[in-house]
């Protein structure tokens, strides 16, 4: 499939801490996830879009609390629910349709987002290379232009990340 946009992973390959994302699509992406431990029990992860804070993750425990985007409280396991296979995870959008990461059979560390049964709208590799903006750990193409849930779909990605290092 080709797709319209790629945007970089770059910054510290950690989902939830020093991971910036940076390109292009229709204009210029750039996200921050940056994680400050409140108490040894609890942690925010501050996501911001370019230096203005869009969405918060509360952690709890070391694990998953509650998910803040934009003004939609959402509880973090509701973004990475059991999708339509073991290998796979669905999250809830804001335009009230249900998208899936499933991981890549070839590449565990790379995932692909569906917003159908078949429609596959974006893809997430898994790779150090030399791009146009610097070395990266990473890469997301994708064939939408929303924004919402461009935030939406990196925040749920970041998770099944997080999820799948941290076992």
């Amino acid at each position: 499939m080709a797709y319209s946009f790629e945007i970089y992973f770059t910054g510290r390959d950690d989902p939830r801490n020093g991971c910036i994302v940076i390109g292009e699509d229709t204009k210029p992406v750039f996200f921050e996830f940056e994680t400050q431990y409140l108490s040894p029990s609890s942690a925010r992860t501050t996501i911001s879009s370019n230096r203005s804070p869009v969405a918060a993750l509360d952690w709890l425990n070391g694990g998953l609390g509650v998910a803040t985007i934009g003004d939609r409280e959402i509880p973090m396991a509701h973004l990475v629910q059991q999708g339509s296979s073991t290998s796979a995870r669905r999250f809830p959008s804001a335009d009230g349709r249900q998208y899936e990461w499933r991981k890549c059979q070839s590449d565990p560390r790379s995932y692909e987002l569906f917003s159908g049964p078949n429609t596959r709208i974006a893809k997430f590799q898994k790779l150090s290379q030399a791009t146009p903006i610097g070395p990266s750990h990473g890469t997301l193409q994708y064939s939408f232009s929303h924004d919402l849930l461009l935030l939406e779909a990196l925040i749920a990605l970041n998770l099944n990340r997080w999820l799948d290092w941290t076992g």
